[in-house]
């Protein structure tokens, strides 16, 4: 199809495309097909349609958090890519393994679809490298250290040295409040919702570290399963606040039922 516009030509030209990329959702469409959703450290966040997937045994299919090469067909004059053949590099089962990491893999695909960077790889490769150290032992370390890197890869996370707000130089055994102007953790002069969130010296010092650290020996710091817990609670209201957003994991139920925040 060939569309004249002001003297330009523009042929939009149907082509078969390969793209890395992982599935973060996946959605039953129709009677008879699906919709996948992917990110690609090349386009991002696209949508993917598998035909025939509820019905056909011998259709070609991708579950959930499948990362692989996909061959795709690309109708550009109803922007709609079609799934024609995948390479499969892993199909991260261990992310449905466990209530713990279904909540873990869930939380990242939710944050993985709300962000707004301009740039995906680094995201891609957070994404991924989570995915493949999961497992039912270690879901809350991921869950935190995911969170804490993607607020770094957002521009959401301060150095948690010097205030934001005031510029003041944090004081060693300091505890840190919440500014909901600036939607950051700040000092507590600078405060304004009155302790509603707030994160103590040692929990401060894990986040900063593990932020400046590789994945791979952030994971190997030792921390308490109560402190763990606490912090990747903490992590979880910070970036509802900043984000503005309710986290639709949050009101699944499955965090109840996997850490009994209730208690």
């Amino acid at each position: 199809m060939t569309l004249t516009i002001r003297g330009f030509i523009f042929c939009l030209v149907d082509r078969n495309e390969k793209l890395l990329s992982v599935v973060v959702k996946t959605t039953r469409i129709k009677e008879n097909d699906r919709l996948l959703t992917l990110l690609s450290p090349d386009i991002g966040v696209y949508n993917l349609t598998v035909y025939g997937a509820q019905k056909s045994k011998k259709c070609v299919k991708a579950s959930l958090y499948t990362e692989a090469v996909f061959s795709v067909y690309h109708n550009k004059e109803r922007a709609v890519r079609s799934l024609v053949d995948l390479e499969v590099i892993s199909i991260h089962e261990q992310a449905s393994s466990s209530l713990g990491a279904i909540f873990t893999s869930s939380l990242m695909s939710e944050l993985v679809m709300l962000y707004k960077g301009e740039t995906f790889l680094p995201l891609y490769e957070l994404f991924t490298s989570c995915l493949d150290e999961l497992d039912d032992e270690n879901y809350v370390t991921i869950a935190t250290q995911f969170m804490i890197r993607y607020m770094k890869l957002s521009g959401l996370l301060p150095d948690f040295i010097y205030c934001p707000v005031c510029g003041r130089a944090y004081d060693r055994e300091e505890t840190l409040g919440y500014n909901s102007s600036f939607s950051v953790p700040c000092c507590s002069n600078c405060d304004n919702i009155y302790s509603g969130l707030i994160l103590p010296k040692n929990a401060r010092a894990y986040i900063r570290d593990s932020a400046n650290a590789p994945l791979s020996k952030a994971l190997e710091f030792v921390i308490s399963p109560m402190q763990a817990s606490r912090i990747m609670r903490y992590m979880l209201r910070y970036i509802g606040l900043s984000l503005g957003v309710e986290l639709k994991v949050m009101k699944s139920g499955l965090i109840d039922a996997t850490f009994n925040f209730g208690n």
